[in-house]
């Protein structure tokens, strides 16, 4: 599928977006996801394109749910409800969430790095 004017301007500005906090994991999980429904549906652009829209913002509405779910201090989502809660924020219609394939930095999956000789 060809990329008219308003995706190629919503993709342009995820990747600003990405650009600025390229070492948040979170940022870039999301905007690869986001690139990826303009690429499959047509009206994603639109919606990401409002100007009160952010891929960072999108993060702290996911918060703002994560307290409403938490017991004890603690709340998780599955990525289905993650990935759908983004594009509730950004009102992109979608009836299948396809999860993307996510690319984290190294030095961020191995924050806990423990071995048994570490004990003994």
């Amino acid at each position: 599928m060809k990329q008219g004017p308003k995706q190629i301007a919503a993709i342009e500005k995820l990747q600003n977006e990405m650009n600025e906090n390229k070492d948040d994991a979170y940022i870039q999980a999301i905007g690869q996801f986001l690139i990826q429904q303009i690429e499959k549906n047509e009206s994603a652009d639109e919606a990401i394109l409002a100007t009160d829209k952010t891929i960072k913002n999108s993060l702290e509405t996911m918060k703002d749910e994560a307290k409403k779910k938490a017991v004890n201090g603690f709340a998780m989502f599955t990525p289905d409800e993650g990935f759908a809660l983004v594009l509730k924020y950004f009102d992109i219609k979608n009836e299948k969430i396809e999860i993307p394939e996510l690319k984290v930095p190294v030095e961020n999956t191995s924050r806990f790095n423990v071995k048994l000789d570490d004990f003994l």
